[in-house]
C-alpha cells in the first residue's frame, strides 16, 4: 500500500528546509519526484514502490561540438577561419565520486565551441538531474536536448527519488589553449645541450652498412649476418647514412626501421629502405624493402649533403645542406617531414627552420630528447635551437570509467 500523503509531506518538509537554508527554488524538483511516486501509487494498490535515498551521476558524455579553426589564407598573410566538428563522445570524462567533480582529462582541441553543448547524463537509482543557473541559485531540469554553456564550471545536482537527499557536482569541460600541431623554436645560448648519438638499429638488434651490404647483429656487435633485400644492394646508401626506429602501435612487439642516406645509384634523390622487425613468440623474419621514386617525384627526399634524419613522434624529419649531383636544392632550405614512415616528404609541412637560422652552417644535427624537444645543433655557426610540438608537451591522454 502506498502511503503517498506521508511521503509528500516529507518531501515538502524537505523542500522547505532546503529553501530556507539555500534560498533556492527546488520545489519543482520535489514536485517532480512526488509526481513519480503518485503515478506509481495509482498504478496498482497492490504494488510495492521502492524509493532510494542514495544517488549519483553515473555517466557523463558530450555530443557533437562545433570547432572554429583559424589558419593563414592563400596569401600567407591574412587569417582565414573555417568551421569543423568535434566528436565529443571520444573525449572521456572522469567522475570523481569522492570530490564530486566531473572533467575531461584529455582536453578538447583549441577553438571548440563549449558555449553551446549538448551532453548526456545518467544517474544512479533514477535520480533527478538538475543544473544550476549561471546568474542565480535557480535550478532547472537537465535535458539532453538543451544546449548548455560550459565556458565556466557548472554545478549539476542529482536528487534521490526519495526526495531526502541530493549530490552536487562541479562539471568542467576543458579546452586546450594552444593548437596541438603548433611548433615554437627557442634559441639556446647557454646551459644544457644534448649530445648527438646516431641511431644504429632497433631496441633489440643493431645494423650497419659494410662492404656494400646491410648487416644485422643480434648480440650487440659481436657477430654480424647479411640482411635480405628485395632490390639490388647497389641501391643501398653509401654515405650520409641515418637509421630511425619507431614502435608499431597496431602490432605489439613490432618495430618499424627506416634507413635513409645518399649514394651513387641516384643522382637526385636520397635512398630510403624500410623493414618491419618482429619480436617475441611467432615472430617472422622480414627483409628490407626499397622505397622507390621516379627522379622527378616532388615528394621524394632530395639528395642533400650532410643529410640528417630522426624519428619525432608520429613523423620522420630530415634536414640537410646543399643538394648533391643533379639535386639543385639550396642548403638548409627547410625541414622535410614524412607522415607515412619515409615514403613521401614535404618541406616545411610540419616544422619550419626557425626565424634567424643561419644557413651558412656547415652541418646540422637533429636530436630528440626524453621530453620530446627537437634540437638543432649547428656546426660552423655555433647556433643551437630547441622546439617542441605543443601536443608533445601535454600529459598523456587518460581514460576513466565510472565505478
Amino acid at each position: 500500500m502506498c502511503n503517498f500523503p506521508f511521503i509528500c509531506g516529507n518531501l515538502l518538509t524537505f523542500a522547505n528546509k532546503i529553501s530556507v537554508r539555500m534560498k533556492i527554488r527546488i520545489v519543482p524538483v520535489v514536485i517532480a519526484v512526488a509526481s513519480l511516486l503518485l503515478a506509481s501509487c495509482l498504478k496498482s494498490s497492490d504494488e510495492e514502490t521502492t524509493t532510494y535515498n542514495d544517488t549519483a551521476i553515473a555517466s557523463f558524455s558530450l555530443g557533437t561540438l562545433n570547432r572554429y579553426v583559424t589558419t593563414k589564407a592563400k596569401d600567407g598573410v591574412t587569417d582565414s577561419t573555417y568551421k569543423t566538428t568535434v566528436t565529443g563522445s571520444t573525449y572521456k570524462f572522469y567522475i570523481d565520486q569522492q570530490a564530486n567533480r566531473i572533467y575531461n582529462v584529455d582536453s578538447l582541441p583549441k577553438g571548440t565551441d563549449v558555449a553551446h553543448v549538448l551532453c548526456n547524463v545518467s544517474s544512479k537509482n533514477s535520480g533527478v538531474v538538475t543544473i544550476k543557473s549561471l546568474t542565480s541559485d535557480t535550478l532547472r531540469y537537465y535535458s539532453s536536448s538543451d544546449s548548455i554553456d560550459f565556458t565556466t564550471q557548472r554545478e549539476f545536482r542529482v536528487y534521490a527519488n526519495s526526495g531526502n537527499a541530493y549530490r552536487a557536482y562541479t562539471v568542467s569541460v576543458n579546452v586546450h589553449k594552444e593548437e596541438a600541431d603548433s611548433f615554437r623554436w627557442t634559441r639556446v645560448t647557454s646551459g644544457y645541450v644534448p649530445s648527438y648519438v646516431p641511431v644504429d638499429g632497433s631496441s633489440v638488434n643493431r645494423y650497419k652498412l659494410e662492404d656494400g651490404q646491410l648487416k644485422m647483429s643480434t648480440d650487440n656487435g659481436a657477430t654480424w649476418t647479411v640482411e635480405t633485400l628485395d632490390s639490388d644492394a647497389a641501391l643501398l646508401p653509401g654515405y650520409n647514412v641515418n637509421f630511425a626506429c619507431k614502435s608499431v602501435s597496431t602490432n605489439a612487439g613490432t618495430e618499424y626501421l627506416l634507413l635513409v642516406g645518399t649514394g651513387d645509384a641516384d643522382k637526385k634523390n636520397a635512398l630510403c629502405w624500410f623493414k618491419y622487425e618482429e619480436h617475441g613468440t611467432g615472430a617472422h623474419e622480414n627483409g628490407w624493402s626499397l622505397i622507390s621514386h621516379d627522379s622527378d617525384d616532388r615528394f621524394a627526399l632530395p639528395k642533400l649533403s650532410h643529410l640528417c634524419m630522426v624519428h619525432y613522434g608520429e613523423y620522420m624529419l630530415a634536414v640537410g645542406g646543399k643538394g648533391m649531383d643533379d639535386c639543385t636544392t639550396s642548403a638548409y632550405d627547410g625541414i622535410y617531414a614524412s607522415f607515412d614512415n619515409g615514403v613521401n616528404w614535404r618541406r616545411n609541412g610540419l616544422i619550419s627552420l626557425p626565424s634567424g637560422f643561419d644557413k651558412s652552417a656547415t652541418d646540422v644535427r637533429m636530436v630528440v630528447d626524453d621530453d620530446h624537444y627537437l634540437w638543432l645543433i649547428c656546426s660552423g655557426t655555433g647556433q643551437v635551437w630547441r622546439g617542441r610540438l605543443n601536443k608533445y608537451g601535454w600529459a598523456e591522454n587518460q581514460y576513466f570509467v565510472y565505478e
